[in-house]
């Protein structure tokens, strides 16, 4: 702590005594004039820190003499006949005391005298207290209040870079009119729901600095229209579904929903542009609602758990018990940004997954490029795919010709159609927004799949894809079978790719020269977790693809070790639907991860994130919410609270406290855990088992954690409860 300040003191007491009258001293007979004590108010002081102030006098005839004349100062400090008080206080308390001063006349000296007090308070403190729940677009005012110390106090920020208040939100010092010390008001509109832990410091006075953390959560709310993208199991069975579902009525986080669906499936069924009612409410107190909607023409009622993002897609779990028939599954509930697209020429890359028509895992990789609108369409003018369909490849397979509708204007609803050499193929799609579309296969008797699409680059403002479109470093995810174990056997991978924009997969040098694997994921079939590293291997864009003139966006991978390849279809740089072909199906994305310029350190996983089980692959999986929170630099606490569904049945808001490591001793980190932003989350208190291994997507300059995209994650083994799980799902985490 830092010492009071002498000067500050002595200039206060001077300037006090040449402002202020005080005239109640003696005045002997034959003196010059009275002599006077300023009447000011002596500064209070604070137990163990050093304490000065003058006593200042006017008058009379110099030097003047201080002296204590009745009561005690406060223990530990002194009073000097020059009318200094120091020391080191070291009681706590109100101290009364007379000091008296006398001058140099001759023979009758005059004096005066000063009833006064010092308080030696304690030291400085700011301590963590509840702060109200914000609601996003709703007016939010919350307070801080510090004691002892010497007011007046002043707040703020103690790591505004990175842990900063919710955005929308500002913190300012207000004065007491009651003259009682200021207090720290955090006030404004918060516009992005999630859990903020911030440390706030309070300054005194006397330039004594106090910390606390304290936490805010941010309820989201819906507002206006999203699209459903969802997969679940109804009694076993897969099924898909995309949607316009429209939220109104807002009143406090609660309301209508009114929207329209489409959905494949369980067996033979199949929604088109179904109606669709139903509410939604948003919980006051965390960052958990629900929202259930009826299908009008059947009467089956949908019952979701979700977390209201707003900076992001709101996540969903469905939880149907016996509705009529026990269904699960997990989905995203993306912002609609608009209804209509440009009409103009555009190309898709997209990336489908679900279950050819004997129940089999079917995922599919691909892009096509569309013409200018005409009559109401625009036509498809060529594209390329690759297929797994349970293990059988079909590489390349050339899109030839199609169409896609117009979008209806209120819902954003359309259809699309691919023509190859043997057969044409058609989807209901949604708009989300100009650059992504959702859709699923309405063929009967063909594949059930739910396809996600998203605009490629656009060759005039990017350039053309080429090998330097994979530069840098992607976070990969993968979901699919565990054939070696079983048909029904889900596996999962998360890890990341490092490539050197020149057609080499190869990692970067570690701190001890050695290089690390360029393709480096975590695998866990049926629970059984295992490395899988490949150290270098070359990549390829195609120089076209199907009828397509130009390079399209397929990648040819080639790991150097690997029993199978995979196939990528870019969207933009670094971002990819991804494809293995082998019999466990696998299939997911790449996502650019933006590493810091001194790697990843064990802050840079600091924050708060809302995530949601991705694309289950079957009914076995855990479908779960979570708010998670890593609060602290020194404590690195992995905070989290979760909704789950699944066969098991239902858990509701179950708190869960482990920590988190980088691989290496806190606050270091790994190699992998530094250069690839790889982390694990352990369980509880002494248990070490691990629970998740994490990857963080990026990391941008403005402070560790600025302009982070999320983090992609995978249970290995159990639950977050620590009941155990076989089952292995991908987690996405958003900001």
């Amino acid at each position: 702590m830092k010492g009071r300040k002498p000067f500050l003191s002595l200039v206060v007491g001077v300037l006090s005594c040449a402002i202020m009258a005080g005239c109640a001293g003696s005045i002997p007979k034959n003196g010059p004039s009275a002599l006077n004590i300023a009447q000011f108010t002596i500064n209070n002081g604070v137990i163990g820190i050093s304490y000065k102030f003058l006593l200042v006098a006017s008058g009379g005839v110099k030097p003047y003499t201080w002296t204590i004349s009745d009561g005690t100062l406060p223990t530990g400090l002194t009073l000097t006949s020059d009318g200094v008080i120091s020391g080191t206080p070291t009681q706590l308390g109100t101290f009364n005391f007379t000091a008296k001063v006398t001058d140099s006349q001759s023979p009758t000296q005059a004096y005066d005298t000063l009833k006064t007090s010092i308080t030696i308070n304690s030291v400085l403190s700011l301590t963590s207290s509840p702060l109200p729940t914000g609601l996003v677009g709703g007016s939010y005012s919350g307070t801080i209040q510090a004691s002892n110390g010497l007011p007046p106090y002043t707040y703020t920020l103690a790591d505004p870079n990175n842990q900063p208040l919710p955005p929308g939100l500002s913190i300012t010092t207000t004065l007491d009119p009651n003259g009682g010390p200021a207090v720290g008001t955090i006030s404004g509109s918060p516009t992005t729901a999630g859990v903020y832990t911030f440390p706030v410091q309070v300054t005194d006075a006397d330039s004594e600095v106090a910390t606390a953390q304290f936490s805010i959560t941010i309820i989201g709310r819906l507002q206006g229209p999203y699209v459903l993208f969802f997969n679940g199991f109804d009694n076993g069975q897969p099924f898909y579904a995309v949607a316009q579902l429209v939220a109104s009525n807002d009143v406090g986080g609660s309301g209508q929903i009114a929207g329209v669906l489409d959905q494949v499936g369980p067996g033979s069924n199949a929604l088109s542009a179904e109606p669709v009612t139903g509410t939604y409410n948003v919980g006051q107190n965390s960052n958990f609602g629900t929202l259930t909607f009826t299908v009008t023409s059947t009467g089956v009622t949908m019952n979701f758990a979700m977390i209201v993002s707003s900076n992001g897609d709101t996540k969903v779990i469905l939880n149907n018990t016996s509705n009529p028939t026990p269904a699960y599954g997990s989905g995203l509930l993306k912002k609609q940004t608009t209804t209509s697209l440009a009409g103009g020429l555009a190309s898709y890359s997209f990336g489908s997954f679900g279950n050819d028509t004997s129940g089999n895992r079917y995922a599919g990789a691909g892009m096509f490029a569309l013409g200018v609108s005409s009559n109401g369409a625009q036509p498809v003018t060529g594209g390329e795919q690759d297929i797994n369909d349970n293990g059988t490849i079909s590489p390349q397979v050339a899109i030839n010709s199609g169409s896609l509708s117009t979008a209806d204007f209120t819902t954003g609803r359309g259809t699309y159609s691919l023509t190859t050499s043997s057969a044409t193929t058609n989807f209901t799609y949604y708009v989300v927004s100009q650059t992504e579309l959702v859709a699923v296969e309405t063929d009967s008797g063909g594949p059930m799949i739910l396809v996600d699409l998203l605009q490629q680059q656009t060759v005039g403002a990017s350039g053309q894809f080429s090998n330097a479109s994979l530069k840098g470093q992607s976070v990969v995810e993968l979901n699919g079978i565990a054939t070696s174990i079983g048909p029904t056997t889900p596996s999962a991978a998360v890890g990341v790719v490092a490539f050197d924009g020149a057609g080499n997969i190869a990692g970067p040098l570690a701190t001890d020269g050695t290089q690390l694997a360029g393709y480096y994921t975590d695998e866990s079939d049926g629970g059984t977790l295992s490395t899988v590293q490949y150290p270098t291997g070359t990549y390829n864009v195609d120089a076209t693809c199907g009828p397509i003139n130009q390079p399209c966006g397929r990648v040819t991978v080639n790991l150097a070790g690997a029993p199978t390849q995979p196939v990528w279809y870019l969207s933009t740089t670094n971002q990819a639907f991804a494809l293995d072909t082998n019999a466990s199906v696998m299939a997911g994305t790449l996502q650019a991860q933006s590493v810091p310029q001194n790697q990843f350190v064990i802050g840079s996983i600091l924050g708060s994130y809302l995530g949601v089980t991705l694309t289950p692959v079957t009914q076995d999986v855990v479908n779960e919410l979570d708010v998670a929170l890593t609060p602290s630099f020194t404590s690195p606490v992995w905070r989290q609270t979760f909704d789950a569904s699944g066969p098991f049945g239902q858990t509701t808001q179950f708190p869960f406290n482990g920590s988190y490591t980088c691989g290496g001793t806190v606050p270091a980190c790994s190699d992998y855990g530094s250069y690839y932003g790889r982390f694990t989350v352990t369980g509880p208190g002494t248990d070490t088992n691990q629970i998740s291994i994490l990857y963080v997507l990026g990391s941008a300059s403005s402070g560790i954690t600025g302009g982070k995209g999320g983090i992609l994650g995978m249970n290995v083994g159990q639950q977050s409860d620590g009941t155990p799980d076989s089952n292995p799902r991908i987690t996405q985490y958003t900001r």
